[in-house]
């Protein structure tokens, strides 16, 4: 009989890929431990972070943390590396504020409607305990009361409320008419109107005020009611004061972090819609030329950070078929629009290829904006340049027309008929045919150029035919840079792309 082979060897393989398989699993719970132990690390600065701006403790920071980060939009891990992200600009960390007391509060007014078992342990004492338990609430929620008696022209004030306003009881309480005196001198109309509903003893009053409480301001809740007597005439007026300053400091700290956090979400979207933008759409230094033409154009993002937006353009030329020419803007914002503007032009220019006309290219690409997930809708203008001939033939889906400059005056192409893509299912285009001579000027643009919200579309456009027509130079680069001029700043609002296109 022979000796079987392979036995052996087969159990060793076996034994092989196991191991191996193993030392794969604990490579990656390796990992796993190596990226949950650097998430805890950032998650315990950011708390810290929040503990000091916030005056409280791990526990509420970890609390606010997870509100920034829901209200943001974001997970907590993103959340807190984005807090300890460093300021641009060098500016310092906010100074750390006051502890709130809204669960004090919350438990004291609890307790007032609820009554509640006694605590295990020994009993308060008997004699003077409910005055001290009062004592203690007036401390604790910072809290004070004061009675005005105006039949007797007495006034009773409790010692909390002298802490509040910071004035010693040697000098004894405050008249009503003389509360004014201790507020901002924003706040003199309020107080001067409270004061008056309470004399009249129309109605409660319960309203926020900024008290002058030495060098420093106090925010203060005032919560009052008059007393009336027999007649339904004000015989008092009873007063709760809480000082509340703690509470909107930490208020005001918590605001300041979401809108750091929301500032710079905003900043690295921006940030990745225009390099998004630059791979898509690379912008050429200095003059393009394609058979018979010369192009210049100029690409300016939205002044506004939060606005980067989907303008695009294209000049390629295509063998048999002369120059394809195109322009569009893409609605919306951000990433959003960044992507939708580079499906709509790849797929634009890859139509071109095909030899159609522009209007059946805008058919086509309409059918595609149609099946883009999110709702959306674009301008575009599309030509085809015979340079032969020195003939456009182009279209148009809700864009602007081109302007056409000739021995220095400029005028408006008229525009085919044509809607903007995704408003129709089965659209109509027109296609138009331009005729052009030797050193005549196109402008193609998108509505980033000439509307404003100070000014409107038609003063935007008359104001770009005469900047066109009183250009010092005919050069695509100087009539680009001359328009851009005329128009002063970037649109804040919106992005901005001008094409300028000599015949030859």
């Amino acid at each position: 009989m022979g000796i079987p082979h392979g036995k052996d060897g087969g159990a060793g393989d076996r034994r092989a890929a196991t191991l191996a398989d193993t030392v794969d699993r604990l490579r990656a719970e390796l990992e796993q431990l190596r990226s949950a132990a650097g998430t805890t690390a950032v998650l315990e600065q950011a708390k810290g972070l929040l503990s000091e701006r916030l005056g409280c403790g791990l526990a509420a920071a970890h609390t606010h943390l997870l509100e920034i980060a829901r209200d943001s939009g974001v997970t907590p891990e993103v959340a807190a590396r984005l807090l300890l992200t460093p300021e641009p600009g060098g500016e310092g960390r906010p100074s750390p504020g006051g502890r709130t007391i809204p669960d004090l509060v919350a438990r004291l007014r609890a307790v007032s409607r609820t009554p509640a078992a006694p605590p295990p342990g020994p009993a308060p004492p008997a004699a003077g305990g409910l005055g001290e338990q009062i004592e203690q609430t007036q401390r604790i929620g910072n809290l004070g009361w004061g009675l005005w008696d105006l039949a007797g022209g007495r006034i009773y004030w409790s010692d909390q409320l002298y802490r509040i306003f910071g004035r010693d009881p040697s000098e004894g309480p405050l008249p009503l008419d003389r509360l004014p005196e201790r507020v901002v001198a924003g706040d003199v109309p309020l107080v001067v109107h409270l004061v008056r509903t309470l004399l009249d003893g129309s109605e409660k009053v319960d309203n926020e005020i900024r008290i002058l409480r030495g060098e420093e301001t106090r925010d203060v809740r005032l919560m009052g009611e008059p007393v009336l007597d027999a007649f339904g005439m004000p015989a008092a007026v009873r007063c709760i004061c809480q000082d509340i300053t703690r509470w909107r400091l930490g208020e005001r700290a918590l605001k300041a972090s979401r809108v750091q956090l929301e500032r710079r979400l905003i900043a690295a979207e921006r940030h990745q819609a225009i390099e998004m933008q630059r791979s898509i759409l690379p912008l050429p230094d200095g003059i393009v030329t394609k058979p018979g033409l010369r192009a210049a154009v100029r690409y300016l993002p939205a002044g506004h950070s939060a606005r980067v937006g989907g303008d695009w353009y294209e000049t390629t030329a295509i063998d048999g078929e002369g120059v394809f020419l195109a322009i569009g803007d893409v609605s919306g914002h951000g990433l959003t629009a960044a992507a939708a503007m580079a499906r709509l032009r790849n797929g634009l220019s890859g139509l071109a290829f095909s030899g159609a006309p522009p209007d059946r290219l805008l058919g086509w690409l309409n059918r595609l904006t149609l099946h883009w997930p999110t709702s959306l809708t674009a301008t575009v203008l599309a030509g085809r340049y015979d340079p032969a001939r020195r003939i456009l033939t182009w279209a148009q889906a809700g864009h602007l027309p081109p302007l056409l400059i000739r021995d220095g005056k400029a005028i408006t192409l008229d525009p085919p008929e044509g809607i903007l893509l995704g408003a129709m299912e089965i659209p109509e285009f027109e296609l138009e045919t331009t005729s052009l001579e030797p050193d005549d000027l196109l402008l193609l643009y998108t509505d980033g150029l000439i509307e404003r919200r100070e000014r409107g579309l038609q003063e935007g456009l008359d104001l770009l035919i005469r900047a066109a027509s009183t250009a010092d130079s005919y050069d695509p680069e100087g009539l680009l840079d001359h328009v851009l001029r005329a128009f002063g700043a970037p649109n804040p609002n919106d992005d901005t792309c001008v094409v300028a296109i000599q015949i030859e």
